[in-house]
């Protein structure tokens, strides 16, 4: 029971809310309105002052942008891909930079709560869902999960099987995207631990909080590629889910 009453009140600070000119914020909400501004202030000073070879963060924008294009969108979708682009770079970067503000000790981003992971991913499943339902109409688009070919009730089957895996694909891109983001940061924050159970002990203790501080680090710069994994692997399977609605139909 002692141990109730600690997780509870992290628990209510973690949702307290704020209110910022009258809007009411939690704690996730406030950390969601700075990765939004650093995303738009991020597109906004790289596009400020466009030249032939782009320099500095400009340079960065340009990098990311031609990569999410050439090695995601075009790579995946092909030439009809090119409408979604912006979407997709959006959802990257919008990703990316609450996966790295959740490196900061005491932030909470959106990475860090599932109601934000699935808001992101019904926010995909629509518009894929509406990109296939405006090209077949909603009649049409329901048809292209028969499979063409096959015996009637096997058929039936599958087509049952294949709008299931679709309905549930929110709540496994949301909960991927949280586990593994959820998962890095509990390692940090029990090397950290560690390291200060440690350092208050012996003298023969302080140096071995040397060990958990170095793994820490390491933890760190780990923690940096997964931020830019877990935001290229939810960009990926937006672009493959955009695919399959562009291209509804045609198997």
């Amino acid at each position: 029971m002692n141990a109730i009453g600690p997780r509870v009140t992290e628990l209510l600070d973690e949702l307290m809310v704020h209110s910022l000119r009258g809007f009411p914020l939690t704690n996730y909400g406030i950390f969601l309105v700075i990765a939004l501004i650093l995303t738009l202030g991020f597109f906004l000073i790289a596009s400020r002052r466009l030249t032939l070879i782009p320099k500095g963060i400009g340079n960065v924008a340009e990098m990311g942008m031609e990569f999410i294009r050439d090695n995601m969108v075009f790579d995946v979708i092909g030439a009809e891909g090119r409408p979604y682009l912006a979407f997709i770079a959006s959802m990257f970067f919008f990703v990316l930079f609450n996966n790295l503000l959740g490196l900061i000790p005491g932030a909470k981003p959106g990475t860090g709560t599932m109601g934000t992971t699935v808001t992101w991913a019904l926010i995909v499943f629509v518009t894929y869902n509406a990109i296939g339902m405006r090209k077949l109409g909603v009649f049409g688009y329901i048809k292209s999960f028969y499979p063409k070919g096959v015996f009637a009730p096997l058929a039936v089957y599958v087509m049952l099987l294949e709008l299931i895996s679709h309905f549930i694909r929110p709540l496994t891109m949301s909960i991927r995207l949280f586990a593994n983001m959820f998962a890095g940061h509990v390692i940090l924050g029990i090397f950290a631990i560690f390291t200060v159970l440690m350092w208050n002990g012996s003298a023969v203790g302080k140096v071995t909080a040397i060990l958990p501080l170095a793994m820490q680090i390491a933890m760190y710069a780990l923690e940096v590629f997964v931020a830019f994994i877990q935001a290229y692997v939810f960009a990926i399977l937006t672009t493959v889910y955009i695919n399959g609605a562009v291209h509804a139909g045609e198997h």
